[in-house]
């Protein structure tokens, strides 16, 4: 059973929200690497000791950032699965199409991150979430194990992929189809490649 989240201080939560606002303004003018805390502190109007208070590195600052808004994009995914627990989790592309309005609604920050340098590791823990999630609720809806040859673990890893190849053209390419388009492009051509893995 999973503890419940301690409710955190609105003025903690302000500040996290200027120092996260501060640091993605400034990724669009200058490279990651060349940002320092000082430069994020002034930005957000706060002293280095407020920065510490809440981050340890700059790398710390933006993982927490880019976890806050995917832990909102799951929360809205698993409160549609709930609210339908007997649908399949693929059957259609609604839950494609979440996770294109979430990447629109936040175009801002993924052209910053997939237009820069140097972020191996935040390209990672995208696909790393995505994948998780994938695989969350399809064990939720099929069971732990995969009645095909092809485990869970290694379908979720194929959408996850899949999926985040699309959205980096989609935002390279400034959006040329709507989230519903992609969603519905994207939902066909993981489901072609899943057909065979998944219970009927």
């Amino acid at each position: 059973m999973q503890k419940p989240k301690r409710k955190v201080d609105r003025r903690v939560l302000r500040s996290r929200k200027q120092l996260s606002a501060a640091l993605l303004e400034l990724m669009g003018e200058v490279s990651f690497e060349d940002i320092t805390i000082k430069d994020i502190t002034d930005r957000a109007d706060m002293n280095r000791a407020t920065f510490y208070l809440h981050y340890g590195t700059k790398e710390e600052l933006l993982y927490q950032s880019l976890e806050s808004r995917f832990d909102q994009l799951a929360q809205r995914i698993e409160e549609d699965i709930s609210s339908n627990p007997d649908k399949p989790v693929w059957i259609d592309d609604c839950y494609d199409q979440l996770v294109f309005e979430h990447v629109a609604e936040h175009a801002d920050l993924y052209k910053v991150i997939l237009d820069s340098n140097g972020f191996g590791g935040i390209i990672h823990q995208i696909i790393d979430y995505i994948a998780a999630v994938a695989h969350r609720n399809t064990v939720a809806f099929y069971g732990p194990q995969a009645d095909g040859e092809i485990p869970h673990e290694i379908s979720s890893r194929f959408v996850a992929g899949a999926m985040f190849s699309l959205i980096v053209w989609w935002i390279r390419n400034d959006m040329p189809y709507s989230a519903q388009e992609m969603a519905s492009m994207c939902h066909r051509l993981i489901s072609q490649g899943c057909d065979d893995l998944l219970p009927k």
